[in-house]
């Protein structure tokens, strides 16, 4: 936008210029007024010059007052008098626009001279908001780009231009967040239906092998349905696994939070993962501290340490676990530790990966979700989960809350 169109298409400009019209005219009756006062004085005092002049004075000197009553008697005949109206001198028109010119024009001056710098100053604000929307206008179209700080310090301009900054960088991190996101549900997907459809297949194999094959053995077709069954119970888990860490990721999940005893949460745990541990011959210890209190959700605290005894079920090789519960002046902490295989420390960052570790769990029912369900659960509850292992050794999960 060049100056004619900043000048056209905005009102102040027209506003300053009204504003300088008026005070064009209100200059010229200023000096009009002027003129008229300083006309009359300077006349009258020509005609006292006169008449005392030819009343016998000099009219080179300060007008004398017997002189001027010589005069006023000498042209008494005329009605000439010192109390003549200046008007009616032929000099008074001549007088007063020598007057009213220079006053007019001084005026005028000052008047466009004010109108120059209040235009330059408002057409520098116009080219700094025109490069703030330049750059708006980019920043909504390019990831990355920056606002300039325009004006003076503490001025509107600079205010505005802050603000856009702070807009633009908020306008950025919500893009790579939803890029992060888009990338995420892309993965996810990805990994979801390659995990559906390995169950799918073997699905799929029995059952044409039980529809095709009739010389096939009771004890074989037995076993092919306890495997399409096995099948359908893990796509059916996995399936309630994503649908709930969806609804985790997109801050769907309503937390009924009470007090709650978290002894008691604990002992539902284990309780609810004894077959498992039963199954694969592990004993449970737990030292749990039944005073200790915590304002959470009990289902979603249990499902997330549910899912971290699994883990360690499923992945450590244990004989033992442990689940302890204690606090301090500053935390709450509830750990569960195994004795079994340990993990390296460059794969303790992959445990909340999603589907990053395969379970050995013989009868399918890992969804590859667990952990980072877990995660999540315990972040929504202002916590955090710490992973301490060392290879041969065991492993020990810890939920740290600090306490309000």
């Amino acid at each position: 936008m060049d100056r004619t169109d900043r000048f056209i298409n905005n009102r102040a400009p027209k506003k300053l210029l009204l504003i300088f019209l008026v005070l064009v005219v209100i200059s010229a009756g200023i000096a009009y007024f002027i003129s008229g006062i300083c006309a009359d004085r300077i006349v009258s005092a020509q005609v006292r010059s006169e008449l005392a002049a030819a009343g016998g004075g000099k009219f080179t000197d300060i007008p004398q007052e017997e002189y001027i009553a010589n005069g006023e008697e000498l042209f008494s005949s005329y009605s000439i008098d010192r109390n003549l109206p200046p008007k009616l001198m032929k000099s008074y028109s001549s007088v007063r626009n020598t007057v009213f010119i220079p006053i007019f024009g001084l005026l005028s001056l000052l008047s466009a001279v004010w109108f120059a710098v209040a235009l330059r100053e408002l057409m520098k604000i116009y080219i700094d908001l025109e490069k703030l929307r330049d750059e708006c206008i980019e920043a909504a179209d390019k990831a990355g780009c920056v606002i300039n700080l325009y004006g003076e310090d503490l001025g509107s301009v600079h205010r505005i231009s802050d603000a856009a900054e702070r807009l633009v960088n908020r306008i950025n991190s919500l893009r790579i967040k939803l890029l992060s996101e888009q990338h995420f549900q892309r993965t996810f997907l990805a990994d979801l239906s390659h995990q559906i459809k390995t169950a799918l297949a073997v699905v799929r194999l029995n059952t044409d092998m039980l529809s095709e094959l009739d010389d096939l053995s009771p004890e074989r077709r037995d076993k092919l349905s306890d495997e399409v069954q096995l099948n359908l119970d893990s796509m059916e888990k996995l399936v309630i696994e994503a649908i709930k860490l969806a609804k985790l990721n997109a801050d769907a999940v309503e937390y009924h939070m009470e007090p709650c005893c978290l002894a008691e949460i604990c002992e539902l745990a284990v309780k609810r993962m004894s077959p498992l541990l039963r199954s694969q011959k592990i004993s449970a210890d737990m030292e749990l501290d039944r005073s200790i209190i915590m304002n959470c959700d009990k289902g979603w605290l249990c499902e997330a340490a549910e899912n971290v005894i699994k883990n360690s079920a499923d992945h450590a090789d244990c004989s033992e676990l442990k689940v302890k519960l204690y606090e301090d002046a500053v935390l709450t902490t509830i750990a569960i530790s195994d004795n079994g295989k340990g993990i390296p420390q460059e794969d303790i960052p992959k445990l909340f990966e999603r589907f990053s570790i395969k379970s050995n769990d013989k009868t399918m029912y890992s969804s590859g979700l667990g952990m980072s369900i877990s995660q999540k659960i315990v972040r929504a509850h202002g916590g955090e989960i710490l992973v301490y292992s060392k290879l041969g050794e065991g492993t020990r999960f810890e939920f740290v809350f600090v306490k309000s």
